[in-house]
């Protein structure tokens, strides 16, 4: 996955203000960064391979809030591609075929749970 080239001013999570030049990059204040890595601890029922690629996915600046915060725009994994996700359901390939949870919408529910 390729890393978001823009820096963000404010956290993608809750809004506030970034002032470090290391999470305007990263699009999310180290507080939320740190309720993020530890709702990631709780997704248990998914397979730890996807759970990891939706935190880098979250961390790397992929997953932009649209709509009261529980629609979400997800980068694809080539960089070039979005999608739209949410916690319940997602336009990539993989969720639109629904035989298993895709990790664009692990992570919308990592950002929800946090």
């Amino acid at each position: 996955m390729q890393r978001n080239a823009t820096t963000h001013t404010h956290c993608l999570r809750c809004g506030r203000a970034l002032h470090a030049a290391h999470s305007a990059a990263a699009g999310y204040g180290p507080t939320c960064l740190r309720r993020i890595k530890a709702a990631a601890r709780r997704v248990a029922d998914h397979k730890p391979a996807l759970v990891a690629k939706a935190v880098d996915l979250i961390t790397l600046g992929g997953l932009i809030p649209l709509r009261a915060r529980r629609i979400f725009q997800a980068v694809a994994s080539s960089g070039t591609g979005t999608y739209k996700t949410a916690a319940q359901a997602c336009t990539c390939p993989a969720g639109l075929r629904g035989q298993h949870t895709c990790y664009h919408r692990i992570a919308a529910q990592i950002l929800l749970a946090a």
